[in-house]
């Protein structure tokens, strides 16, 4: 007895030190909910935006070229309305020259140019609603005129800035595409042009 009672003083003692023994274990939760509701993006056109040929000889040398402003739509379908986010991903990460989505890269690995979608306008049915976008996981919101690489993209109400439940929402854009200046690419062989970008819905 005296042995287990000397060994709960000398606890309490290390205890009460200046200097705090680093635990030996940590824990892991894992949380979140499963809901009953399905959201489905589906693109217009097969999602698919054709430029045709683009003449090297057209481009700018000593600026970005605007290639392209192509209308695309964009509708969320949800089984019941729900608050969701569009999560827009560059599939091709790193070659864009703006703050957009890539075009991919030259065969000298030079950046192409980019795109980026506008925002037209949004209804829910026939109910308009606004764009915001958030770029810190949707903590907070602000008013949203284009999708964009790193931001999630949501909707309120007509000068609102908080995500609303909705059911089919329609993203109506402008794709702006550009080329990167001439001068900074080598254009002696023809070029692919090969942007890409996921919508990927996230639930809120």
């Amino acid at each position: 007895m005296k042995k287990y009672f000397a060994a709960l003083t000398t606890t309490a003692l290390i205890g009460a030190a200046p200097y705090a023994i680093a635990a030996s274990n940590v824990d892991l939760t894992v949380t979140g909910l499963i809901t009953p509701v399905a959201c489905t993006p589906t693109l217009s056109s097969g999602g698919v935006i054709d430029l045709g040929k683009i003449s090297s000889q057209d481009l700018y040398r000593d600026r970005n070229t605007k290639v392209g402003t192509d209308p695309i739509q964009l509708v969320v379908s949800c089984s019941d309305p729900a608050k969701f986010a569009l999560n827009p991903i560059d599939n091709r990460d790193g070659t864009s020259t703006g703050e957009w989505f890539g075009l991919g890269l030259t065969d000298n690995s030079e950046k192409l140019g980019y795109f980026f979608p506008k925002v037209v306008q949004v209804k829910d049915g026939a109910t308009a609603l606004d764009a915001i976008k958030s770029n810190n996981g949707g903590s907070t919101w602000v008013s949203a005129t284009d999708a964009q690489p790193g931001y999630l993209l949501s909707v309120a109400t007509t000068g609102g800035t908080t995500p609303v439940d909705a059911e089919v929402v329609t993203f109506d854009f402008e794709v702006d595409t550009y080329i990167a200046r001439a001068d900074s690419l080598t254009l002696t062989d023809e070029v692919t042009i090969d942007g890409s970008a996921t919508f990927e819905v996230k639930y809120l």
